[in-house]
C-alpha cells in the first residue's frame, strides 16, 4: 500500500467519526454551536485553545497597524461584539479568558442576520458565562534562555460582575525576548567567494513590557455600552557587538533602544431598533509617542540615530443591520483622523548627516460608506453582495508641502453554496485597496545595516481585484479546508530608486502592476477513530507566487517581503485520567526576500520545534512546562549588496550574518480564583 492510499484511508476512517452532540449546525447551515462538553475531551485552559479547536475556523488577528477600524477587525466575537480598542490582539484577549469563563462558543457563516461581517466568512462568537461576584486569574512565568538571559512575566486579571455591569481588570508585567537574534557570525565576501571581513557577531534583543488595561459593560437605554481603556508602555532593547577576526582585528560595539508609550480609549454601543433593526457605535482614540536612539562605536568612527515620532488616531463608526425575512442588510459610515508627527536625525563622528524628508508630518482625514447585503437563494446557496466607498484627504508638511486626494470603490460578491450539510464552497470576487504607511513618508537611517533610506511623498495605495474559491468539508469533530485564490494588483507598493540632490536612495514606491496566486489548506484531525484517543493533529500550509517587474533591473522577480511557503503542523494530546496534555508543533523553514535598490536581503528561518506539557491538579491550578526552539534553529541574513543600482552594477560583497538563540525552557503556573 503507497504511503498517499494509506493517508486517504486514514482520512477517510476520520471522517466517518460522528460529530459530537455538542457541535449543532443551525439552520441552512448559518451557525453552529459549541457548547462546553465538545471540548471536554480536550482539556483547553483559555478560550484562545477553544477557539483553535472548531472546525473549520482559523483565528485571523486582524491589523491594529491599519488606519481605521474596518480593516483591523479580526474575525472572532466576545458576547457578540468586538473589542473596540486596537492595540490587545485578539490572541492575547482570549488566552486571558479562562475556559471556564466560557458558555459555548458559535459559529457563525456569512449571511447572519445580527453580526457584522467585516467581509469575513466565518466569525467565532465566543459566549461567556456568568461569573461569580468577582473572579479571576493570577499568573508566574519564567523562562530561561541560553547565555543568561531571562524572561519573567507576571499577570493578574479579575472580573467583577454585578446587576449586569461587569469590570474586567487586567495588568502584566514580562519581558519577552526576540528567539529570532542572538549570537553567531556575520561575515562578508567577495564575489568569488573569497573572505572579505570575519567576525563573531552578537545581537540579543528583546522588550520590557509594562500593561494594564480595564473594559467596563452595563444595560444603557435598552442597550449595552461597552468602555475600554488601554495603557502600555514598551521598552526594545538590543545590544550589539562586532569581533572582527580578518582582515585585521577590531571591535564594533552598538546598542538599539525603542521606547513607545501607548493610551487608547474606546466604547461601543449597541441596541436593538424595534424587532427587525439594530444600532451599533464605536469610537476610539489611540496616541502613541515613540522615541528610538541607536548607537555603533569602533575604534576609528561613531555613528548615532535618532528616531522620534508622535501618532495619534481618532476613529468614529456607526452601522444599522436591519433583518427581515430572508434578508439581511446592513448600511454605515465610518469616518477617522490619523496624525504623524516624526524627526529623524543621523550624526557620525559628530557631524549630522542629511536624511532625504527626515522631519515629516501627515495628516490624513479619511471617510468610509458601506453597505452588504444577504441572502438565501435557496436552502443550499446563498448570496452576499457589499460595497464601499472610501474618500481621504492627505497633507505632508515640513521637508515637503504635499496635500492629496483620494477615492476608490471597493466592491465584494460572496456565494456560498453547501451541497451537504458537512460540505461547504464559497466563491469570492472582491477588491481591495491598500493603505500607505506614514513611515514611508520619512527618511530613515539604519546602523545595523548601514543603509539610508529615503521617504516619498509620491506614494499611492496598491489595490487589487481578488478572485478565491474555498472548499470546507467537516467530519465529525475535524475538518479540512482548502482555498486558491489569484489577485491582480494594481501600482504594487514595493522597493524602488529615488533620487535626492543628486544621490540615489532606496524608497518604498509604487513599481506597477503584479500578480499573486495564493493557495491555503488547514487540515484539524483528532484521531479518537483510529484508535489514539485524545490526540489531535493541526496542520496548515500557505504557498504563494508572485510576480512583478523589478524597477532596478527590469526583470520579472518575487513580489518584496512575500513568503513563498508557510507550514505548520501540531499534535496535542489529552489524558483526563491523569489531568494531564502535552503535545508539541513544528514550524518549517521560511524565507522572506526584500529586492531593494543597491541589495537584494533574504531573511531564513530554519524549521522549529516546540514541546509542552501541562498538569491540572484540579480546577483552580494549571502548571506548564514548555520547551522551545528545541531545533536550536538558526536565522540566517543573506545579503547581496551591489556598487551600485542593480542591473548596472557590480557585485561588490555577500554578507552572511548566521543567528542563533538557543533552545529555552520555561514553566507556567496559574491560580484562579472565584466563581
Amino acid at each position: 500500500m503507497t504511503y498517499g492510499v494509506r493517508i486517504a484511508l486514514l482520512l477517510w476512517i476520520g471522517a466517518a467519526a460522528p460529530l459530537p452532540a455538542a457541535g449543532q449546525e443551525g439552520a441552512g447551515g448559518q451557525a453552529a454551536t459549541y457548547d462546553k462538553h465538545f471540548f471536554d475531551r480536550t482539556q483547553p485552559s483559555n478560550a484562545y485553545e477553544m477557539v483553535a479547536l472548531l472546525p473549520g475556523f482559523t483565528l485571523v488577528e486582524g491589523d491594529g497597524d491599519v488606519r481605521g477600524y474596518s480593516g483591523a477587525a479580526g474575525n472572532v466575537l466576545i458576547d457578540g461584539q468586538r473589542p473596540a480598542g486596537k492595540t490587545d490582539t485578539l490572541g492575547a484577549i482570549l488566552k486571558r479568558i479562562p475556559a471556564a469563563r466560557v458558555a459555548r462558543i458559535e459559529l457563525i457563516r456569512a449571511g447572519s442576520a445580527s453580526h457584522d461581517m467585516q467581509g469575513y466568512a466565518l466569525l467565532a462568537n465566543v459566549v461567556l458565562a456568568k461569573a461569580g461576584t468577582i473572579s479571576g486569574r493570577i499568573e508566574a512565568e519564567q523562562a530561561l534562555y541560553r547565555h543568561g538571559r531571562r524572561g519573567p512575566r507576571f499577570s493578574a486579571q479579575a472580573t467583577v460582575d454585578g446587576h449586569g455591569r461587569v469590570l474586567d481588570l487586567f495588568g502584566t508585567v514580562y519581558r519577552e525576548i526576540d528567539d529570532e537574534h542572538g549570537f553567531g557570525v556575520r561575515n562578508r565576501f567577495a564575489s568569488d567567494g573569497a573572505p572579505l571581513r570575519l567576525a563573531r557577531y552578537a545581537q540579543p534583543e528583546g522588550a520590557d513590557i509594562a500593561q494594564a488595561t480595564l473594559a467596563y459593560r452595563q444595560p444603557l437605554f435598552g442597550g449595552t455600552l461597552r468602555l475600554n481603556g488601554l495603557v502600555q508602555d514598551k521598552r526594545k532593547f538590543a545590544d550589539i557587538a562586532y569581533a572582527v577576526t580578518f582582515p585585521a582585528p577590531d571591535a564594533i560595539t552598538g546598542s538599539e533602544r525603542e521606547h513607545a508609550r501607548t493610551w487608547e480609549g474606546g466604547l461601543r454601543y449597541e441596541r436593538a431598533l424595534g424587532a427587525a433593526n439594530d444600532l451599533e457605535l464605536v469610537g476610539s482614540y489611540r496616541s502613541v509617542a515613540t522615541v528610538g536612539i541607536d548607537r555603533e562605536t569602533s575604534a576609528s568612527e561613531s555613528s548615532l540615530s535618532d528616531e522620534r515620532a508622535n501618532a495619534s488616531e481618532a476613529i468614529l463608526r456607526a452601522a444599522l443591520r436591519h433583518h427581515r425575512g430572508d434578508w439581511a442588510i446592513e448600511i454605515g459610515a465610518e469616518g477617522a483622523i490619523n496624525i504623524l508627527d516624526s524627526r529623524n536625525a543621523l550624526i557620525e563622528d559628530g557631524d549630522p548627516v542629511l536624511l532625504p524628508q527626515a522631519n515629516v508630518r501627515v495628516a490624513e482625514h479619511r471617510a468610509e460608506f458601506f453597505a452588504t447585503a444577504s441572502r438565501p437563494l435557496d436552502a443550499r446557496l446563498t448570496a452576499e453582495l457589499g460595497i464601499r466607498y472610501e474618500m481621504s484627504r492627505l497633507s505632508q508638511t515640513g521637508d515637503i508641502d504635499l496635500v492629496k486626494s483620494l477615492a476608490f470603490w471597493k466592491p465584494r460578491a460572496r456565494l456560498i453554496w453547501t451541497p451537504t450539510p458537512n460540505q461547504t464552497l464559497r466563491l469570492l470576487v472582491e477588491r481591495e485597496v491598500g493603505q500607505l504607511d506614514f513611515g514611508d513618508f520619512v527618511g530613515a537611517a539604519s546602523l545595523t545595516s548601514g543603509t539610508i533610506s529615503a521617504g516619498n511623498a509620491d506614494l499611492e495605495p496598491d489595490s487589487l481585484w481578488r478572485i478565491e474559491a474555498t472548499y470546507e468539508r467537516r467530519f465529525g469533530a475535524g475538518s479540512f479546508t482548502l482555498a486558491a485564490r489569484r489577485e491582480w494588483i494594481s501600482d504594487l507598493v514595493d522597493q524602488l530608486p529615488v533620487v535626492a540632490d543628486g544621490t540615489v536612495y532606496d524608497a518604498v514606491g509604487n513599481i506597477g502592476a503584479a500578480r499573486r496566486d495564493i493557495v491555503e489548506a488547514s487540515l484539524k484531525w483528532p484521531l479518537d477513530g483510529i484508535g489514539a484517543k485524545g490526540v489531535v493533529v493541526t496542520a496548515d500550509l500557505v504557498a504563494r507566487r508572485g510576480r512583478a517587474t523589478d524597477p532596478s533591473t527590469g526583470e520579472r522577480r518575487p513580489i518584496s517581503g512575500d513568503l513563498p511557503v508557510e507550514a505548520r503542523i501540531a499534535l496535542t494530546h489529552d489524558i483526563p485520567a491523569w489531568k494531564l496534555r502535552w503535545g508539541g508543533s513544528f514550524a518549517f523553514a521560511r524565507t522572506e526576500t526584500a529586492f531593494k535598490v543597491e541589495e537584494v536581503e533574504a531573511d531564513r528561518l530554519a524549521g522549529r520545534l516546540d514541546l509542552f506539557v501541562e498538569y491540572r491538579p484540579d480546577a483552580r491550578w494549571t502548571f506548564r512546562l514548555f520547551g522551545k526552539n528545541l531545533t536550536d534553529s538558526p536565522a540566517t541574513r543573506t545579503r547581496d549588496i551591489y556598487a551600485g543600482v542593480r542591473g548596472d552594477s557590480a557585485l561588490r560583497y555577500r554578507e552572511l550574518r548566521v543567528l542563533r538563540s538557543g533552545r529555552y525552557v520555561g514553566l507556567t503556573v496559574q491560580r484562579s480564583f472565584g466563581g
